[in-house]
């Protein structure tokens, strides 16, 4: 007889403290599940909550800074630094094959990276939210994007000045 072999995830310890960062240039925040008060977090900046009062927002279906465009964490401004929290609230799997879709320099980076006709292409698919419309162009400036025509592009699109 073959033993028999069961992959359970590992419990989450809900009191262990996470990282939520804000791609938004204005402060962010929210009214506490767990506790009462508010979470304010300040403009770019980043706060550490613990795993239930992440989970919290996200299970009570109102925190559109967590749940984003979609409710599963798409264009989010409020992004969760702990990979089993990310999957715990459903926003990524396990296997890696559903990953969130999240502002970040790299997903830019490889944004102005394309052809022109691409880049305007992907560029409304990648930059949907008004905070990811600031976001975009504040991490351009960061990365020294250099293209005349994608940046003019950005800025049409956006309304923010490069």
């Amino acid at each position: 007889m073959a033993a028999k072999v069961e992959t359970e995830r590992e419990e989450l310890n809900l009191e262990q403290k996470v990282t939520v960062r804000s791609i938004s240039s204005a402060q962010t925040g929210f009214r506490r599940h767990d506790n009462s008060g508010d979470v304010t977090i300040p403009p770019k900046g980043s706060v550490r909550l613990t795993r239930s009062e992440v989970l919290a927002q996200i299970q009570g279906g109102a925190n559109r800074l967590l749940l984003g465009e979609d409710g599963m964490g798409s264009h989010a401004t409020l992004y969760i630094e702990d990979a089993p929290t990310r999957i715990e609230a459903g926003f990524e799997s396990e296997d890696g094959k559903v990953k969130q879709v999240i502002l970040t320099e790299a997903v830019v980076k490889e944004l102005f990276a394309k052809k022109q006709q691409d880049f305007e292409k992907s560029f409304p698919e990648v930059v949907v939210t008004t905070f990811e419309k600031d976001a975009v162009m504040e991490i351009a400036r960061k990365l020294g994007i250099n293209d005349y025509r994608k940046i003019r592009f950005a800025e049409q699109y956006t309304g923010y000045q490069f």
